[in-house]
């Protein structure tokens, strides 16, 4: 009885609501169209409902088939190309929901409003202005972006900068983030674009400057499935197992954009990794079938994805470090990074002339962080200079190696504080340097608050007024007058004289204009360069943060573009000169660096120091085993040697693209680039007078190869 019944009710319901015409093709999840099927189109569906992606189940007849225009063709939806007019006045919504991107072409600004799009959108409203770029076969999304921005907004878009190597792209984001502080993009291609970044972003990390990096995965579908999917035959040799680890122990974040729906929110978090202290690179990928995908335009409020802000020194260490500084008899503060806040060079002259008897010594020489004329200054060396070893209290300020321990550490009673972004030096895993108290803190705020509470205390500025501090001042101004007798009494400035460090960085500074930014790799010979150019002004000297050599080709192309954005009026820009040693010229894809510099008129002036070879492998050497066989042992046969020499003028003016030989410029007054190689004092000073006006007035590229 209760089957009869059952039987009877299933009758009645079927003979009461008859089945929809339209085949419940609107109820399938898949395809959300939004709106009711007429009969007269579900009629002629044919196959359409048998494809197993859909599974729909009715065959549409063959009159329908034969209007479709490949239709079925897409792998997704089966769907391909754009459906007549008959058809897509009916469709509803359906192209307008972005989880689908169906694949056919959608009307408007939606059609090519893709991830890859929206990527650089979203990095140009972070405030990212440059994108230098080495493409390949992931970014054809991204390509296709790049020219539809420049044709529709090329005022509200990325400028984009052709890098020919990675090496090249990566330190020229590094010197425009060095001038501003805020990071650039980098786009690279796949696993091996982010190998070939190599020491770039070893530079980037340990020098603690922010760069965005983006570089593309393999498709990771092999058969057409989606807008992406494989190509061609390096798509299956490019994929690694984990792209990400490549890069990971020298980035502050990586990531990877998995929908386009959130790629400007993935873009806002990487960028709050890397402009939060202690500053560094960031890495993001993105597989083609992603860049591809279409989604609905939209925007994040910026000011919602803020850095993590500076943080300030509590107010009882405060009174314990200004304290320690003024009971001391010695005070020494070392710096390392905190002449990159331009800021904070004039916090610590004001800290110095508080305190008679301060000195203040640069390490690592990264950047200007104190005045090498005030009197207050002991020069910049490579954490080995003989002044620690006799101070009684020591602050050190943004420094990841104040001293080498086997050489100059300090005495053991010494009262030792550090004030720094990263106090434990995280990344370093050896760092065993001593300290009575460590802050993680913002320099500047850090000096901003010892400045004023030694000023308004009034126990100490009584203890001040004592003639002893008087007397430490004057004594402090005579070492400094006997430091630059020193330094002025390695010089040989005859005109026939041959050329050393000294001679060089002392006719750098007296030939070329007070304004000019040096950007510094000159290895074994920085330290005598710092100690002739006596720079003064914040920013005036660049030095690479890390030991990967080369960044210095790059890097001064970025620094002069960011100067020249900062200055609005490109004439009014200083003159920015690359010193750069032969062995870090070669290292770093140099015909690149020169190539990029003329293509885009970047003009800057590159004084390559030819001692033929590496001079720093053999101190080292010397450092380990001073009565080795190194002592007596050639060049050649360490394997430091270059000689034969290349000739790095007639380099500089063929990678360039001049139509003329190096030794025929004469003839082609308006090349671009020039190259000279020059062997005394006479002739580098004369050929500093020519670059001078020819890279500052003509802003026009120059090369100096300096024969030492």
């Amino acid at each position: 009885m209760k089957t009869y019944l059952f039987l009877s009710l299933i009758v009645a319901i079927t003979s009461a609501a008859p089945m929809p015409k339209a085949n419940n093709f609107e109820s399938n999840p898949l395809l959300d169209v939004g709106s009711e099927v007429e009969s007269s189109y579900a009629s002629k569906r044919g196959n359409f409902e048998s494809n197993p992606l859909l599974d729909v189940g009715s065959e549409v007849e063959s009159s329908y088939a034969s209007k479709r225009d490949n239709f079925e063709s897409n792998p997704l939806l089966d769907v391909g190309s754009e459906v007549e007019s008959s058809y897509a006045s009916k469709r509803g919504n359906f192209e307008s929901n972005p989880l689908l991107d169906v694949g056919s072409e959608v009307e408007s600004s939606y059609a090519m409003y893709t991830t890859a799009f929206a990527l650089f959108e979203g990095l140009w409203e972070a405030g990212i202005t440059a994108c230098f770029v080495n493409v390949g076969s992931d970014h054809p999304s991204i390509l296709e972006a790049i020219v539809k921005g420049k044709r529709e907004r090329p005022h509200n878009w990325p400028r984009i900068i052709t890098c020919p190597s990675e090496v090249i792209a990566i330190s020229m984001a590094d010197g425009y983030a060095r001038v501003t502080g805020r990071p650039q993009a980098v786009l690279v291609h796949v696993d091996v674009g982010t190998q070939a970044l190599g020491q770039g972003i070893h530079n980037a990390s340990v020098g603690r400057v922010p760069i965005f990096i983006f570089a593309g995965l393999c498709p990771y579908t092999e058969s057409g499935e989606l807008p992406g999917s494989r190509t061609e035959y390096m798509h299956w040799l490019q994929e690694a197992p984990d792209q990400k680890a490549i890069v990971r122990q020298y980035c502050r974040y990586t990531g990877e954009v998995r929908t386009g729906l959130n790629v400007k929110q993935t873009i806002g978090r990487a960028l709050q990794f890397a402009n939060s202290t202690p500053k560094g690179p960031v890495y993001i990928t993105g597989a083609r079938e992603v860049l591809a995908e279409k989604i609905k335009q939209y925007s994040l409020q910026q000011d919602q994805w803020m850095p993590i802000g500076p943080s300030a020194l509590p107010s009882d260490s405060v009174r314990r470090i200004a304290t320690a500084l003024v009971h001391a008899e010695r005070p020494l503060i070392i710096t390392g990074y905190s002449g990159r806040d331009r800021r904070t060079p004039e916090l610590l002259v004001a800290l110095a002339d508080i305190v008679p008897g301060i000195r203040v010594h640069d390490t690592g020489g990264s950047d200007m962080c104190f005045p090498f004329s005030h009197t207050a200054s002991e020069g910049s060396r490579f954490s080995t200079h003989e002044c620690s070893k006799d101070a009684d209290m020591i602050l050190l300020l943004d420094c990841d190696v104040p001293w080498i321990p086997s050489r100059n550490a300090p005495p053991q009673e010494a009262k030792i504080y550090h004030i720094d972004v990263d106090p434990l030096n995280q990344q370093i895993p050896v760092s065993f340097f001593p300290a009575h108290g460590r802050w993680k803190a913002d320099c500047f705020t850090a000096l901003t608050q010892l400045v004023g509470y030694i000023k308004g205390d009034y126990s100490l500025t009584t203890m001040l007024q004592d003639p002893k501090y008087v007397a430490r001042g004057a004594a402090r101004a005579i070492l400094h007058k006997n430091l630059l007798a020193d330094i002025a009494s390695q010089l040989n400035l005859d005109n026939e004289s041959q050329l050393d460090a000294h001679n060089i960085g002392n006719l750098l500074k007296t030939t070329l204009p007070d304004s000019t930014t040096f950007v510094v790799e000159a290895v074994t010979s920085a330290q005598a360069l710092s100690d002739q150019l006596q720079l003064d002004r914040p920013g005036s000297w660049i030095n690479c943060g890390g030991t990967g050599i080369g960044w210095s080709n790059g890097a001064v192309l970025g620094v002069k573009m960011a100067l020249e954005d900062e200055a609005k009026d490109h004439n009014k820009a200083s003159l920015v000169c690359q010193v750069v040693g032969d062995g870090s010229f070669m290292c770093a894809a140099p015909s690149s660096a020169l190539w990029v510099a003329s293509k885009y008129k970047i003009p800057v002036l590159t004084v390559v120091l030819n001692n033929g070879g590496w001079k720093a492998p053999r101190n080292s050497t010397q450092l380990v085993y001073p009565d080795g066989l190194n002592i007596t042992a050639s060049d050649d046969e360490m394997n430091v040697s270059f000689r034969p020499t290349p000739n790095y003028a007639a380099l500089a003016e063929a990678a360039a693209g001049a139509e003329v030989g190096w030794d025929k410029l004469d003839d082609k007054p308006g090349a671009w680039m020039r190259g000279v190689r020059v062997r005394t004092v006479g002739e580098l000073r004369n050929a500093l007078r020519v670059a001078s006006g020819r890279v500052a007035e003509d802003r026009k590229g120059m090369l100096i190869e300096v024969l030492m």
